[in-house]
C-alpha cells in the first residue's frame, strides 16, 4: 500500500455513464494532485462500472468499489470507510468542481484546526451543462444546529470537504434516508464542536437533472420531514423549538422552486400556503423573502424584480 494520500475524493455512482468521465477528469485536472478517487459503483445498470474501471487502468490513483443497489447514502459511506486521506471531498458523479478546488480548501483547513467541514458557493447548470446563471447564496459562518435544521449550506455534497475525524465523532450517513441525509448529517456535526463554514467563491456547478431525487418536490418535502424526526432523536428539545420555523422555510423555498422550474402557478401557492400555517410569524421575521414568494405565487405574470428577490434571498 502507498503512502496514505492528503485528500479521498469520493463518488458514488449510479447510472452515470453520461457525466462520470467528465466529473472524474475534473478532479484528475486538479491543481493540488495529493489525492485518490474512489468511485462505488451502487449497482448501475448502465455502463457505469465499466467507464469507472477503464479509467482506473490508466490512473492508479483511481479505485473502483462496487456494490449492489444500496441507496446514496450507503455508496458513501463505503467511500468513507475506504478513504486514506486525512480530507474526504464528496462529489456527485454528475457535478464538477473548478481546478483549484481542493488548495483552497487545503488553505482553509490548515488555517483553522477546528473547522470540520469546508464548503463553497455552487453554481447551476443545466443537465447538459450550460450554466443557468443561478447560484448559492448561503450563511457562510456562524452556523447553528437550528440555522441547519432550516437550510442545506452546502446546497449539495459536492460542495463539501470534510476532515476524516469528523466522521469518527459525528457518524456517517444515515442510511435510512433517501433525502436530506446531508443535512441531517450536518446537523449531528454542528451538535459537535467542529465548525461548519464556507467560502462565497463558486467552486462547484451543480447539475440539475430532472431524474435526480430533488425534482419531486412532495418527495424533497417527505424527506425533510423525516430528516427532521431523525434529527429529534439527537436533539429532541432543539427539534421541538426550531422545527416549525425550519418546516416553514422549507415549504416556502419550495414554492421559490416550483416557480423557478415554472410549473404550474397553483403548486407554488399550495407550497407558500402550507409554510405560512406552520410558520406564520415569518411573515414578520422574514418579510422580503415570504412577501416575495407569496406575490410571485399568487399574481400572474409577476414582474422580473420579484424573481430577482427570489434569487438573492
Amino acid at each position: 500500500m502507498s503512502e496514505a494520500p492528503l485528500f479521498s475524493v469520493v463518488i458514488p455512482c449510479y447510472n452515470s455513464e453520461a457525466t462520470l468521465a467528465e466529473t472524474i477528469n475534473t478532479v484528475r485536472a486538479q491543481s493540488l494532485a495529493d489525492f485518490e478517487i474512489i468511485v462505488i459503483d451502487d449497482g448501475s445498470s448502465d455502463g457505469s462500472l465499466a467507464a469507472a474501471r477503464k479509467m482506473a487502468e490508466t490512473d492508479c490513483r483511481v479505485h473502483v468499489i462496487s456494490q449492489a443497489n444500496a441507496g446514496v447514502s450507503a455508496a458513501r459511506n463505503r467511500g468513507v470507510a475506504a478513504a486514506r486521506g486525512k480530507f474526504i471531498a464528496l462529489l456527485d458523479a454528475d457535478d464538477l468542481w473548478v481546478r483549484d478546488y481542493l488548495e483552497i480548501h487545503l488553505a482553509r483547513m490548515n488555517g483553522d484546526p477546528l473547522l470540520g467541514v469546508s464548503f463553497s458557493a455552487v453554481g447551476f447548470m443545466e443537465a447538459d451543462g450550460r450554466p443557468t446563471g443561478e447560484r448559492s447564496r448561503p450563511r457562510l459562518s456562524g452556523l447553528t444546529p437550528a440555522d441547519i435544521l432550516s437550510t442545506n449550506p452546502c446546497t449539495t455534497c459536492s460542495a463539501m470537504v470534510i476532515r476524516a475525524e469528523v466522521f469518527a465523532q459525528a457518524g456517517r450517513f444515515r442510511e435510512s434516508l433517501r433525502r436530506a441525509e446531508d443535512q441531517e448529517w450536518l446537523f449531528r456535526v454542528a451538535l459537535t464542536q467542529w465548525r461548519i463554514e464556507g467560502v462565497d467563491d463558486l467552486l462547484v456547478r451543480y447539475r440539475n437533472s430532472p431524474n435526480g431525487l430533488s425534482a419531486n418536490l412532495d418527495g424533497m418535502y417527505e424527506g425533510f420531514r423525516v430528516m427532521l424526526e431523525s434529527a429529534g432523536e439527537a436533539a429532541p428539545d432543539l427539534v421541538r423549538r426550531a422545527g416549525p420555523l425550519a418546516a416553514g422555510r422549507m415549504l416556502r423555498y419550495l414554492a421559490r422552486r416550483a416557480l423557478r422550474l415554472n410549473l404550474d402557478r397553483g403548486i407554488a401557492r399550495r407550497f407558500i400556503a402550507r409554510a405560512l400555517a406552520k410558520a406564520p410569524g415569518m411573515l414578520l421575521s422574514e418579510p422580503k423573502q415570504t412577501i416575495a414568494t407569496l406575490v410571485a405565487a399568487t399574481i400572474p405574470g409577476v414582474n422580473t424584480l420579484l424573481f430577482q428577490i427570489l434569487r438573492k434571498t
